[in-house]
This record gives C-alpha cells, sequence and structure tokens, in this order.
C-alpha cells in the first residue's frame, strides 16, 4: 500500500480549534472503532471461505508479510509468534492483513475501500490534531464514509448495522469536548493515546451506538435503511408482508413501487409506516402480485423480488433414514419433488455445503442428488436438503475399511510377511539413495569433460546422431539414426553436443540398449538424471530429479545397465544377469506382483540376505565400496530389524489415536456449537417479535380489510 494525500493542509484560525477538535476526533473514531468492524467482518468472511485460521496463513508466508508490511509485521509477530486474535488489530495491522491474504479475491469495491481506509489512517499519523482545518477533516470523514458504506455491502446484516451505527454516531455534532479534555490531546501527538482518551472520557454522548430501537437519536439527517426487503416466495391466496427499516423517522414520503411504477393502495394491498419501520401487505397473493418490489425514501431504496407460485412444491420421495457407506467410497443422496425449483440448500449437520471437487450437487429434472466422493468418518452426521417450505433429512453413517474380517488378514503370518518384504525393499531403496545421485553427478561430469560446447535445442525426433554404418546402437532399428533417417527429419546437432552425447550413452549401456523415452534430449548437458534414466528399462522416469523420485527398480536398473556405475564399483562386480542387483531387481518383481500378498518366512529371509548382499557387494579384491557411504549402515541394521521380527504390525495403537483425536475434535465443536447457539438464540429472539408483528398485521388485515392499520408497537 502507498501512503497518499488526500488534502491540502491549512494553517488553523484560532477561533476553530474546537470545531477542528470535534471533526479530528470523529474522524479518528470512524478510523480506529467503525473500520474495524468492517475489516474483521471480511476476515471472518474470507476465513469461512477457505476453511482455515489467520495464524497458519500467515505463518506460511511471513517473510513476505515483513518485506510488504514491516510495521505491521512487528506488531503482529513476536518472538516469531503471531498474534491471532484479530478483534485485538488496530486498523493498519487489519488492512495490511486482508491484503496480504485475501486481495485477490476481493471485490474492486473492497479492495478501494480497504486502500482508502489504511491510506487515511496512515495520512492522520503525519500532523498534529489541530493542524489541519475543519473542512479540510470534515471532506476526509466525507470520504472515508462514502469508502464504509460501500464496504458494508458485502458482510453480514448484524456487522452492516452496527458499523453503519457507529458511523452515524461519530458525527462531529455528537462529540463533546471539555477544555481538560482538549488541553490532554495537545500534549501529545499520539495517535492511539488520542483514541484512548476519547475513549476514557466518553467523548461520544448524544448517542448510544449499542441502542438498537427504534426511538434511537441519531445525529444526522441524512437516511439509510439499517433493514432492506427480503426476497419471498408465496402460494396463491397466501398473505405476505415485504418490511424494511430506516435508521430514523422519514422526514419525506417514503413511495412503494413494482417494477419501476408506484403501487396503489387497495382492499388487497396496504402498506403503512411506524416511525422508522414501513410495510407492504398483500392480503390474497395472486399470479399478478409477482414482481420487484421498492421502498424508495428520497435518494435511496430497497428492493426484493415477490414470487407467488400456483402450487405448492411438496416431497415426491424423502431421502432415506439412514444411510451408510464404507470409508472411501462415494455416496449419492437422493431425494424427489413434485414440480422444478431452483437448487435447494444442502447441509451437513447445520453447515451449508458448496459444491465442490469432493461435494457435487445436481439437479436431475425434479430429482436433487447430492454427491460425496471418497468418505471420511468427519462425512458422518445428519444431512438435510432444504426447499424453502419443505426439507428432508438422512443421517450418514461410515463404516471403517478395517473391520472384523480386515483384522482378521491383517494378523495373518503370511501377509505380515509380505509386508515386512516391501518394507525391507524401501530400506534397500534408502541405502542406494546418496550413492546414486552422487555416482549419476560424476557421470555427468565425466560425459560432459570428454565432449565440447553445450545444446538445449535438440529433440529425440530431430536427433541425428552419426551416419548410418557407425551406429553403435545393439538394435540399429530402435537408434534415433534410422528412425529420424526414415522421416527425413533428422540432422546432426549444430553445436557438435548431442550426436556425440547420445553416442556415449549407448556405449555406456551395457546392452547398448538405453531407453530414450525416458528422456528429454534438450536437458542432456545441464541435467545429470535426464542422462542417467537412460540406463533404466521402463518408461515412467521422464523429468525425474533424484534417486528419491525413482523407484527401487528403476535404482536398480539404473546400477546393472550403466557401466559406469560398475567401475565404480570395481569390475566383475555387475554381469546384467546373475549378479546380486539383477537378483535383488527379480526379488522385486516377485514381491510386487505377489497374487495374494502373502509370503513365507523363509523366502522372505533369502529376500532380505540378498538386499544385505547389495548392499555389501564386494569387488575382486574383496573391499565393499558401498560399506562407508550415507545411510547404507542404517539400512543394514533396518533390515536386520525386519529380518529379526522386531516390528509388530498392529493398527490398534493408530485406533487410539484416532478416538482421541475424534474427541479433541468433538470438544472444540462443542464449544463452537454452545457459542454459535447463543448467537442463535439472540437472532431468533429478534426473528420472534419481527414475526409476531407480521402475524398480527396479517391478522388485521384479514379480519378488517381497512386500507390503513392503526400502530403495530
Amino acid at each position: 500500500m502507498e501512503d497518499s494525500s488526500y488534502v491540502t493542509y491549512e494553517r488553523p484560525n484560532k477561533d476553530d480549534l474546537t470545531r477542528v477538535h470535534e471533526y479530528y476526533l470523529s474522524h479518528l473514531l470512524l478510523l480506529e472503532q467503525a473500520s474495524p468492524i468492517a475489516l474483521k467482518a471480511i476476515i471472518k468472511r474470507e476465513l469461512d471461505a477457505c476453511g482455515k485460521d489467520i495464524a497458519p496463513l500467515l505463518n506460511e508466508n511471513k517473510d513476505s508479510f515483513k518485506t510488504k508490511y514491516e510495521a505491521e509485521y512487528l506488531q503482529l509477530f513476536q518472538d516469531d509468534t503471531v498474534n491471532s486474535d484479530f478483534d485485538s488489530w488496530d486498523t493498519l495491522q487489519l488492512c495490511a492483513a486482508i491484503f496480504f491474504l485475501f486481495k485477490s479475491d476481493l471485490a474492486d469495491q473492497e479492495v478501494k475501500a480497504i486502500q482508502c481506509i489504511y491510506d487515511l489512517r496512515k495520512d492522520i499519523e503525519n500532523v498534529e490534531s489541530a493542524s489541519l482545518t475543519y473542512n479540510t477533516y470534515k471532506e476526509k470523514q466525507r470520504l472515508l464514509r462514502e469508502q464504509l458504506l460501500e464496504l458494508v455491502k458485502l458482510i453480514g446484516d448484524h456487522d452492516k448495522l452496527y458499523c453503519k451505527r457507529m458511523m452515524y454516531s461519530f458525527e462531529p455534532t455528537s462529540i463533546h469536548l471539555s477544555e481538560q479534555l482538549k488541553g490532554s490531546l495537545k500534549q501529545t501527538n499520539d495517535v492511539k493515546t488520542h483514541l484512548k482518551i476519547a475513549m476514557k472520557e466518553n467523548v461520544v454522548t448524544q448517542v448510544d451506538i449499542n441502542n438498537g430501537e427504534d426511538n434511537e437519536i441519531w445525529p444526522t439527517n441524512d437516511h439509510i435503511f439499517t433493514e432492506e426487503l427480503q426476497n419471498k416466495n408465496v402460494y396463491i391466496n397466501d398473505s405476505v408482508v415485504l418490511r424494511c427499516k430506516l435508521n430514523s423517522p422519514a422526514s419525506e414520503t417514503v413511495v412503494w413501487k413494482k417494477d419501476s411504477l408506484p403501487v396503489e393502495m387497495t382492499d388487497n394491498i396496504v402498506f403503512m409506516g411506524n416511525h422508522c419501520t414501513h410495510w407492504l401487505a398483500i392480503t390474497h397473493a395472486s399470479l399478478e402480485d409477482t414482481g420487484n418490489y421498492a421502498c424508495v425514501c428520497g435518494n435511496i431504496s430497497t428492493s426484493a423480488n415477490l414470487t407467488v407460485k400456483d402450487e405448492r412444491l411438496i416431497l415426491v420421495f424423502d431421502l432415506p433414514l439412514k444411510s451408510k457407506a464404507t470409508e472411501n467410497e462415494n455416496i449419492a443422496l437422493e431425494c424427489g419433488v413434485n414440480m422444478r425449483t431452483s437448487e435447494p440448500v444442502w447441509r451437513h449437520d447445520g453447515e451449508e455445503i458448496q459444491s465442490c471437487s469432493r461435494y457435487l450437487i445436481q439437479v436431475e429434472g425434479t430429482k436433487h442428488i447430492l454427491t460425496i466422493k471418497n468418505v471420511t468418518f468427519q462425512d458422518e452426521g445428519e444431512y438435510t436438503v432444504d426447499f424453502g417450505e419443505v426439507s428432508s433429512k438422512t443421517t450418514v453413517i461410515i463404516q471403517g475399511e478395517t473391520d472384523v474380517l480386515h483384522r482378521i488378514q491383517l494378523t495373518e503370518e503370511l501377509f505380515q510377511n509380505w509386508v515386512r518384504s516391501v518394507l525391507a525393499l524401501k530400506y534397500l531403496k534408502v541405502g542406494l539413495e546418496e550413492f546414486s545421485d552422487k555416482v549419476v553427478q560424476e557421470h555427468h561430469d565425466d560425459i560432459l569433460s570428454s565432449l565440447q560446447g553445450t545444446c538445449n535445442t535438440c529433440t529425440e525426433e530431430s536427433l541425428l546422431p552419426h551416419k548410418h554404418d557407425q551406429c553403435p546402437h545393439q538394435n540399429k532399428q530402435k537408434c534415433l539414426c534410422s528412425k529420424n533417417q526414415k522421416q527425413k527429419s533428422g540432422k546432426m546437432c549444430p553445436n557438435g553436443f548431442c550426436g556425440k552425447c547420445h553416442d556415449r550413452i549407448v556405449c555406456d549401456h551395457r546392452f547398448r540398449d538405453p531407453l530414450l523415452a525416458n528422456t528429454d534430449v534438450r536437458k542432456w548437458s545441464s541435467d545429470p538424471w535426464s542422462v542417467a534414466t537412460c540406463f533404466i528399462n521402463t518408461t515412467g522416469y521422464k523429468d525425474k530429479q533424484s534417486a528419491k523420485d525413482v523407484d527401487c527398480s528403476g535404482l536398480l536398473s539404473l546400477f546393472i545397465n550403466n557401466v559406469f556405475i560398475e567401475m565404480m564399483l570395481g569390475e566383475d562386480i555387475i554381469n546384467g544377469k546373475s549378479d546380486a542387483f539383477s537378483q535383488a531387481r527379480e526379488a522385486r518383481n516377485d514381491i510386487h506382483h505377489s497374487s495374494n500378498y502373502e509370503m513365507s518366512e523363509n523366502q522372505l529371509d533369502n529376500f532380505i540376505n540378498l538386499f544385505r548382499e547389495v548392499l555389501e557387494i564386494k569387488d575382486k579384491h574383496g573391499n565393499m565400496p558401498l560399506k562407508d557411504e550415507p545411510g547404507v549402515q542404517e539400512a543394514l541394521r533396518s533390515l536386520d530389524v525386519v529380518q529379526q521380527n522386531q516390528i509388530e504390525i498392529n493398527f490398534e495403537h493408530e485406533m487410539e489415536q484416532l478416538r482421541a483425536h475424534g474427541m479433541y475434535k468433538l470438544e472444540e465443536k462443542c464449544q463452537a456449537g454452545k457459542e454459535q447457539l447463543e448467537l442463535k438464540l439472540q437472532q431468533m429472539e429478534q426473528q420472534l417479535k419481527d414475526k409476531d408483528n407480521e402475524l398480527q398485521l396479517k391478522l388485521n388485515l384479514q379480519s378488517s380489510g381497512e386500507k390503513k392499520l392503526e400502530g403495530i408497537y
């Protein structure tokens, strides 16, 4: 964010200092009290959307955060620990965190508004509190209020209303300044100290910002809708009430419109107002009443759609009472209604479900389907589908894969032996990894030192490595010289490198038959493993960059086929047929292709002894070239543990951990549910009050049919 100056500084007139302080404190309260309400609401909204907490999001990229917002970083991070309680953050910290984490997800008007808030908050620290004229602060305040009103459009109703109340409460006319308070402000230029003084002295005296009743006193003649019209769906002959609410009694006539035309009162349509609240009531709805209704007060308005249907929606078939699925399977929940309708709301334990890669929401005519892919134990619980007028629910039960029959299988000795053999194969690979990386690099260095120049343009389809009669390849029909000559597309490497490198790879291959499908010719001069993968017998190893990326079969093929590696180990160690590496590769194939995943103890011993022989391979002088390589001794010790059956294949401990984790998560959900319940109870009390009022209105309309109603309250 960049600091910007919105105004020209002027020297204040001495008589205006009181008004300057009033406008200054009003502006400061808007920045530090009203603005954070909207900013925190945006953070909560974005955290809910991504399903993460604020702390890990900031910790993941804290170095970048420090670079962009160093001042805010130093305040939020203490001893490398982030303050995750964003309710305690000031405006600058909130703005910085939102822009750093969520800027790409925000609407354009939100980005503009938050930028304005950040700049104004920075700007207020650059001048003394009384060094500007009140007109300057008035202009700042106008700009800030304008952007705040834009910002609150996309946040929740509760936060929107609370923020608007603060905005209209912090008018300069609501600020009361004593001489002592003005003296306190002059003693320091620290903005946060000024804010503490204002809050301590309770400078806002005319309005209680926590008072949500209709009889509150607003310090301005500007009107806003604190409660807007809501879309409604009804059936023919139903009664319906559209309701909205202003921040203060309207000083001008409130007009109701339908599809942009004025609505006239009839025996069936009545509209009225009581203090700040305004209603439009229809006693018996008809299809002609469908449309967009607006309540207009001066230059502001609120609108909503009313839809009148001629048939009531009913469920043709419900969701099943219970639905069972096995872990990692897919499950489909289906129900049907009697007519085509918009997509319903699906919920899991009260939380709305959004369609994504794992949750697929489908509408097939009048049938509605929720598909959950790869279910886990966390997917258990109550699922509801809500169509507004009607709903259906089911309880989903997830059965674990390790049921009784599976547990019996896991305890079978032959199966456990097979699992041990896979583990032994893994230890063999670990023992070969570091030596493989080292020898691949040395082979590549040796090739580069023997050739001149480099190249990154030749490809398998274009390279003509040598004259046809000089081909060193074992199978000349598979060589590039034969294939590319036939296609008339081959040409010699312009730098003279790739053709010579190709011939060197062929000559270093024990069977003169490298697999070029595993390589990218363009990388031969820069990537050692692009050369090494040519020596692996099977495809699937292209673009591998280290021994960790290659499985045990690939590493064994590399040792068997590359004669340069044999020279590094010692001559006459590998022959490609009966040597320890070739036998180990055969053993690996036997393990992976076991039809029943079973193995005898004797066969397991033979395999482990063979893997040990590879790591303890001896040259013709009796030396063990791999003995002192990193990781080899640890791999040998691990093979001993597997062979002596000192490992326990048992899932009880893991199940206990899962249970403990589940109980912890359950406690977390219970606490969160308790807090949500308290909040919902408060909301329900207000909703019940509103419903009582609407019900009374409907009863009065139905019983009297009068055009005017007496006050509701």
